[in-house]
């Protein structure tokens, strides 16, 4: 089971795989090649082995005459509820051509911002490792170093020199212990990140600290505009479209709160006073909402606020990575200055007395 995890993680299909797929797929159909040609020719086609064998399950289904929506979407692992929604649309529309053309520039945007996020957090990650090793190394080979000597002093050892020491011989004595430790801490780190808790309490953290809050916000009203303009405009009634957004805006406790949501507008009571009523979105979006319901053009106005927020997201994520690189570069100084201390304390002490 641990091995099949580990396959399902290393074989994930991104956002990229998916935008490539479906632009191919838009290109063949607009050619005029039938959808069950298309899926055969876009099979191999991948870089991605987890995409080709779906490929190579959903052909052998229409080929059994299940229609592209029903045969993709016993595979919730590829393709989301939005996705399989909006080819059911498309398939029912006779549009499904166009329907994977915003497919496509929906998921292109998608892998962009995921990219700028991981490149904006590489350098505070390695700075961060950076940090860490450099402590161990200090700890457990440095200051080893000076133990005889320092110890010799006796009684005469600062509290923080002696500490040190301690924590150093600790360290020293128990090394694989930690180690495993941190390895099952790790373990366990993982497991509850997955569980229905665990993921609730992270996504809840996100929306609450300091930095972070603002970036995920973000994040989540860029995601919503821009999945809501494209489910509207696609012809995906708006009670119907806020219920499958409910389940793909990728946080729990926002999912949570569009519960409600979503009622109320089963209810009648439009869509931009139930969206204000989650406590999620700025302003500025729950205004285009009712200016695009006033006018009769949400889907637009969802479109080009999903632009601005786009905008916005990058900026933030920006925002955050120069908050974190000081920060980094601050602790790393204030423990390397922490043991220069320790160990200069009772050598000054020594000299003075000599």
């Amino acid at each position: 089971m641990a091995l099949n995890a580990y396959g399902t993680f290393f074989n994930k299909v991104g956002s990229r795989e998916i935008a490539v797929f479906c632009r191919q797929f838009s290109v063949l159909l607009n050619a005029g090649v039938t959808i069950v040609e298309a899926v055969s020719l876009l099979k191999g086609q991948t870089e991605s082995k987890k995409l080709d064998s779906v490929l190579d399950s959903v052909g052998e289904q229409l080929r059994r005459g299940i229609v592209l929506s029903e045969a993709m979407s016993e595979h919730a692992d590829v393709f989301e509820e939005m996705f399989i929604n909006m080819v059911q649309v498309g398939e029912v529309s006779g549009t499904i051509d166009s329907i994977m053309q915003r497919l496509a520039d929906y998921y292109e945007r998608d892998y962009k911002i995921k990219q700028k996020i991981k490149s904006a957090m590489t350098y505070p990650a390695i700075l961060a490792v950076l940090t860490v090793a450099v402590i161990v190394l200090l700890i457990v080979k440095i200051l080893p170093m000076f133990t005889d000597i320092l110890g010799q002093m006796g009684e005469g050892l600062p509290f923080i020199t002696a500490a040190l020491i301690g924590v150093s011989d600790f360290f020293v004595g128990n090394i694989l212990l930690i180690m495993a430790l941190v390895l099952a801490l790790l373990v366990v780190i993982r497991y509850f990140s997955k569980s229905a808790v665990g993921r609730y309490w992270i996504d809840g953290f996100k929306l609450t600290a300091p930095g972070l809050k603002n970036v995920c916000l973000k994040i989540i009203t860029a995601r919503f505009a821009r999945s809501m303009s494209i489910l509207l405009k696609s012809g995906v009634p708006i009670i119907n479209a806020v219920d499958i957004m409910r389940r793909i805006i990728g946080n729990k406790v926002a999912e949570q709160r569009f519960e409600a949501c979503a009622q109320s507008i089963r209810e009648g009571r439009g869509i931009s006073g139930p969206i204000r009523d989650v406590k999620l979105f700025p302003n500025l979006l729950v205004h285009m909402i009712a200016v695009g319901e006033n006018s009769g053009e949400l889907d637009e106005m969802l479109g080009r606020t999903a632009n601005f927020f786009d905008l916005e997201v990058e900026e933030a994520i920006d925002r955050l990575t120069v908050m974190i690189e000081p920060i980094m570069i601050i602790i790393l100084g204030a423990v390397v200055g922490l043991i220069i201390v320790s160990v200069m304390l009772p050598m000054i002490s020594v000299m003075t007395s000599l």
